[in-house]
């Protein structure tokens, strides 16, 4: 990250998928700057105080909006973050993000649904931050391999494991902070740096410890795999003696019945 650049880790909780019908009511920023080649990451968190009427109710369910909501409808606005709740009005609250925001690279979770709603949330024109935004879905892909990654749609919390994050637990999951502390973890895990170099020399010491890892276990599966198809064939064999044996034994009992029985 270049000392100019700054990476705002955003997320937002909506009462609507869609952003012409919905707003966002709890807004979440990361922002991470950098002096001296050393990154400081700042939290902010926000609500809004809403119309209800047209929220979805499954949307207000996921964020757990009616346990989590703290706003009060004549305040209009409330700093949710660390500390205590402090009411503001709308404004003050929107031109708070509009300066955080500016400038800024967005990443998140599905960042465009974020980009949509804070549109709206901000007003026009207030958008300045830049104009493409980043999932860690798609990081996450382009470090492994879209091959590794399969096919689409990708999951995200498959995604996030293939890097060794943990998605959010229960507690933290559609919150705004908890969700942007998981999009500012998984690009950590992203752009770190690689094993190897990534020169031609780097790259081929890499493939070349993935082909001999690979070959080891190839072979252990084919021995694994030996073994196994001798316990089958063995386990069949015993199977098949033990049918011919069960039928031998009920032929003898019917042969001693009829020596034993009247003449």
């Amino acid at each position: 990250m270049s000392a100019q650049t700054r990476i705002a880790f955003v997320d937002c909780e909506t009462t609507h998928l869609d952003a012409e019908i919905g707003e966002a009511w709890e807004a979440a920023v990361i922002l991470r700057t950098e002096d001296d080649g050393r990154a400081t990451d700042r939290e902010f968190v926000w609500q809004f105080a809403i119309d209800e009427t047209a929220a979805d109710p499954k949307s207000l369910r996921i964020g757990r909006y009616h346990e989590r909501h703290l706003v009060d409808p004549e305040w209009g606005a409330a700093w949710t973050g660390s500390g205590p709740v402090i009411p503001c009005n709308r404004d003050s609250a929107v031109e708070a993000i509009i300066s955080i925001l500016s400038d800024a690279v967005l990443v998140g979770s599905n960042p465009g649904f974020d980009d949509r709603f804070l549109r709206k949330l901000l007003g026009p024109g207030s958008a300045r931050w830049h104009y493409r935004p980043y999932d860690i879905v798609q990081l996450v892909a382009a470090k492994i391999g879209v091959r590794a990654a399969g096919p689409l749609p990708w999951s995200s919390h498959v995604m996030s494991r293939a890097v060794g994050v943990e998605p959010p637990t229960e507690d933290a999951a559609h919150t705004a902070l908890g969700d942007a502390r998981w999009a500012r973890d998984v690009y950590d895990a992203v752009m770190v740096q690689e094993k190897f170099p990534m020169s031609w020399e780097g790259r081929a010491r890499h493939a070349i410890g993935l082909y001999t890892q690979t070959a080891v276990e190839l072979e252990d599966a084919r021995r694994d795999l030996r073994s196994a198809t001798a316990s089958i064939a063995r386990a069949r064999k015993l199977a098949t003696q033990w049918a011919v044996l069960r039928a031998y034994g009920g032929a003898a009992t019917e042969l001693r019945a009829a020596l034993n029985g009247p003449s």
